[in-house]
């Protein structure tokens, strides 16, 4: 029994063990932010979206009188991971 012990049940339960904990890492799903701001065209100016909802809309930013290029950036979509990185690039076209 204590040769079963050592050599076959012993090594067999890190084995599962070490397994369990390789699946369980690999597969662990990331933290995913709650939160996809995108400032994004809004009629004729820009607003703030946190998801698909608009959290602020920025009058004083009029599409018609920006370049071309970043009309379609704004009508794309440009992606933020917060509101205040968001703002601070709107500090440009004000």
């Amino acid at each position: 029994m204590n040769f079963f012990i050592k050599k076959i049940l012993f090594p067999s339960l890190i084995f599962i063990l070490l397994f369990i904990l390789i699946a369980y890492l690999t597969t662990k799903p990331t933290q995913k932010n709650e939160h996809n701001y995108k400032l994004k065209s809004y009629k004729n100016t820009v607003a703030l979206y946190d998801n698909e909802n608009i959290i602020k809309i920025y009058d004083n930013i009029v599409l018609n009188t920006l370049p071309p290029q970043d009309i379609q950036n704004f009508t794309i979509g440009i992606p933020f991971t917060s509101q205040k990185l968001a703002e601070t690039y709107l500090e440009d076209f004000e």
